[in-house]
């Protein structure tokens, strides 16, 4: 009101004009107006001059503020099922407070401001439940106004499994164990969480025990509820074999079959004992048909065994094979052929020659190549003799002949093919009387060169032309050279020989990395 005043002589004093310095005034004393009821004041104001004075007045009015107004909290009950633990439960109660608070909607007054009390009450606990009262209190500069409201929560109730029928106790085989129950429980809040566990308990082995399963039902409150089963499991049954086999089989001795690969399974036990035991009715010093007996014993942990036989009747007969030994020169010696035989091959059997030169010796075991000669059909390069022998003696249940091919050969000898082991001849007188009947190349018999022989008469003619003469003679290689003085056709000499006198060779030995040979050769027929 002091201000109001003030403004208006404020006011009236700029708005003066004219006068001998007009004054202003006023009757104002602080007068006050009730801030809750209202009310008015009224002020003059007094203008005077030497002239004369005026007295304006003006009213200064205070409405009565509005009433407060607001709408009443509501009541909640809120269900134990519907929170998962007290923190829940506390955050609801917040959140309701939260609400009725925005809810009560203040209106009129003078700014009313509004409070409660739910930082001071106990909130009910998430399993116990019950009811909290909570007050709002309005403040405004005329009023006070204090509302309630109750937050109610209604606890879990009755947990219990929901089968009528629980598993009950049971003795079953080791293999028959019967699975586990899935059980269920419930509340009022609905399904409750159920634990499941399975002890083992040992008794005298490791398929005779007891199985301890327990159920147990636990809320949200930790109200419980629990079934107990007891399986006594007991083995009485041995392994059995995995896979097939022939309990009785007929083979001849090279169609013995392998031991078969036998897995055993048993109902219960992961460790299953296998002992294989065979035995072999065979006699390598009296070979005749006999019996292969196989047996399996298995047993598992508990004991429990069985015995699995397979029978073998075996029909004796012949293995014949065949090897290759590496070749040999006939000056390396003797060969011992046991050396060629397997380290386990039965060394009671016999050698047999089968094929080859006889020249070469075998006694019992031992090959003697050495006594073979050098000739036309053994010479170095030429590829040797090839010689079979056959060892035969007992093997793997069966008569066994290996068949051994060995090549003997004359690589390691070196023939005298140089020209200083040429010998020709110096005379041919083809009388028949088998003494220099022909003219001879000798020395170089076996060394395979091929001959180009031309002979020539005193005055240069030729009287004789060969492209492959016959090397030899009949004192060495048993043949005898090609020419033996017949003439030629246009030649005059005594019943086709050529006349007696000096004649002359050239000879050419091909391939043989020598000069050609020349020299004279004297021929009579007479």
């Amino acid at each position: 009101i002091a201000a109001w005043v003030t403004a208006q002589t404020n006011s009236i004093n700029s708005s003066l004009a004219g006068g001998c310095s007009p004054s202003v005034s006023h009757d104002f004393t602080n007068q006050s107006i009730d801030f809750c009821t209202g009310g008015t004041v009224t002020i003059t104001w007094t203008v005077e001059d030497i002239c004369g004075s005026t007295n304006p007045t003006a009213t200064y009015t205070l409405t009565q503020p509005q009433a407060v107004s607001y709408t009443s909290p509501s009541d909640d009950t809120a269900d134990a099922c519907e929170f998962d633990d007290q923190v829940g439960v506390d955050q609801a109660f917040l959140n309701w407070v939260n609400t009725q608070s925005t809810n009560i909607n203040l209106g009129g007054g003078c700014s009313p401001e509004l409070t409660n009390n739910s930082a001071s009450v106990s909130i009910p606990e998430l399993c116990v439940g019950g009811t909290v009262t909570v007050t709002w209190t309005i403040d405004d500069v005329c009023e006070t106004i204090q509302v309630s409201a109750n937050f109610t929560l209604t606890p879990v109730q009755g947990t219990k499994f929901d089968q009528t029928t629980l598993p009950a106790d049971v003795t079953v085989e080791c293999d028959a164990i019967p699975t586990s129950e899935t059980l269920t429980a419930s509340n009022s809040c609905g399904n409750v969480s159920v634990t499941f566990n399975e002890t083992k308990i040992d008794g005298s082995c490791p398929s005779n025990y007891l199985i301890e399963r327990t159920w147990m039902a636990t809320d949200k409150c930790d109200n419980t509820v629990s079934h107990k089963q007891i399986i006594t499991i007991q083995d009485t049954t041995a392994p059995v074999p995995t896979t097939t086999f022939e309990g009785m089989i007929n083979v001849i001795c090279t169609d013995i079959p392998e031991i078969p690969n036998l897995e055993f399974v048993d109902n219960c036990s992961s460790n299953v004992t296998v002992v294989f035991n065979e035995t072999n009715s065979f006699n390598e010093n009296e070979p005749t048909d006999y019996e292969i007996v196989r047996t399996w014993s298995v047993k598992d942990d508990c004991d429990n065994s069985k015995d699995y036989v397979q029978i073998i009747s075996v029909t004796l007969s012949e293995v014949v094979t065949e090897e290759f030994a590496e070749s040999r020169c006939f000056e390396d010696g003797i060969v011992e052929l046991n050396d060629y035989l397997p380290r386990n091959l039965n060394r009671n059997g016999t050698w047999t020659l089968l094929e080859g030169n006889l020249n070469a010796l075998l006694d019992g075991s031992v090959f003697n190549p050495t006594k073979l000669k050098i000739g036309e059909d053994f010479l170095p390069s030429d590829g040797g003799i090839d010689y079979k022998f056959a060892y035969t003696t007992t093997d793997a249940g069966c008569i066994s002949v290996t068949e051994y091919n060995l090549n003997i050969h004359a690589d390691c000898v070196v023939l005298p093919c140089g020209e200083n082991d040429i010998v020709i001849s110096k005379a041919v007188t083809p009388n028949g009387d088998r003494v220099n009947d022909t003219f001879d190349i000798t020395g170089i018999d076996l060394c395979g060169f091929v001959a180009e022989v031309k002979i020539f008469n005193r005055w240069g003619a030729l009287v004789y032309e060969s492209d492959n003469y016959t090397l030899g003679s009949t004192e060495t290689s048993g043949i005898s050279g090609d020419w033996d003085g017949s003439a030629p056709k246009s030649a005059i000499g005594n019943a086709g020989k050529l006349p007696n006198g000096t004649y002359y060779y050239i000879i050419n030995l091909k391939d043989s990395g020598l000069s050609p040979l020349t020299g004279p050769v004297y021929l009579g027929t007479k």
